[in-house]
């Protein structure tokens, strides 16, 4: 009966309380049960990575088992059943596929509560995988695709690249389907992008993706800056190799005679030799005595 009097007093006191009892009873269930149910939650493996004959994962969960799920190009997921609720973070794929070119993902499972799988990419360059690199600059991000693989001449241009694209940090993945190396416009100066790439045939996801790469889009004034120097070396080795040129063919003698250090002749050059009334002349050597030579007689050959 106290309880009564004091609810009809509360009314009285605020009477907006009927109209918004319900919601407010709603808004604490939901500010309740919403936390508790991520409590439950399992979290999903991380770093899971595909080498040729292996899937390898982390978990940053306990008491939890994993299962492996393969996808080929024309079936629905599939677990592996030597992969299927282990607590091992790995699983040997060399019993179980016939074609390399499968897909893989591994979910978790504690108390009954699955998380979401997460499929596995590739790090080391798997024969289903395209390579691929990342060049950043302002505004925009370049990915270097190489179509040299050895499936490009199984399916020549029916096999495509897919290509994933994402601000870091945000779950909303865009993507893109081309044949060669793509320019993604239009990013925000200083974030940072990742991408990864998978083949596409026929339209249709093929083979695991190659792992994420992420870069920071860089600021235009660095390019500029970049541009100024370059403009201002080329010409000033432009103008080095004209002059350089005009010297060289035209005052290289100049140069030279300007270059030449002074010389003079010394004083006693300019003396008056003695005797200057007799001809100078040469004297040489002074001759060796020798004698005349006024007759000869030759000698009998030996043996007469």
């Amino acid at each position: 009966m106290e309880m009564l009097v004091n609810m009809g007093h509360w009314r009285r006191l605020c009477p907006s309380t009927d109209l918004f009892h319900p919601n407010f009873f709603i808004l604490v269930l939901f500010c309740v049960v919403w936390p508790a149910a991520d409590a439950f939650k399992t979290p999903s493996p991380i770093d899971v990575v595909i080498d040729h004959s292996r899937v390898n994962w982390n978990s940053t969960a306990s008491d939890v088992t994993f299962t492996v799920e393969f996808h080929d190009f024309e079936s629905d997921w599939t677990p592996i059943e030597t992969c299927r609720e282990t607590r091992f973070t790995s699983c040997d794929l060399t019993l179980e596929e016939s074609d390399s070119c499968i897909r893989h993902r591994v979910t978790a499972r504690r108390n009954g509560v699955q998380s979401e799988p997460v499929e596995a990419c590739s790090r080391d360059g798997h024969a289903c995988s395209p390579n691929f690199t990342l060049t950043a600059a302002p505004e925009s991000l370049r990915v270097n695709l190489k179509r040299n693989h050895n499936l490009h001449y199984e399916h020549a241009d029916i096999l495509k690249y897919r290509i994933y694209f994402w601000k870091k940090g945000e779950q909303l993945k865009n993507h893109r389907v081309t044949l060669s190396t793509e320019l993604i416009g239009g990013l925000e100066v200083g974030e940072t992008y990742c991408v990864m790439v998978q083949f596409a045939l026929h339209w249709k996801p093929y083979g695991p993706s190659s792992c994420m790469q992420c870069e920071t889009i860089p600021s235009s004034s660095g390019s500029k800056q970049t541009q100024i120097i370059v403009i201002c070396f080329v010409v000033l080795s432009t103008v080095l190799l004209v002059v350089f040129a005009y010297v060289r063919l035209f005052k290289f003698k100049k140069i030279k005679e300007i270059l030449q250090p002074p010389y003079t002749i010394p004083p006693t050059f300019k003396e008056e030799l003695p005797g200057r009334n007799y001809p100078f002349v040469a004297v040489g050597l002074s001759e060796e005595h020798y004698d005349v030579v006024s007759d000869l007689t030759p000698n009998q050959p030996r043996g007469v």
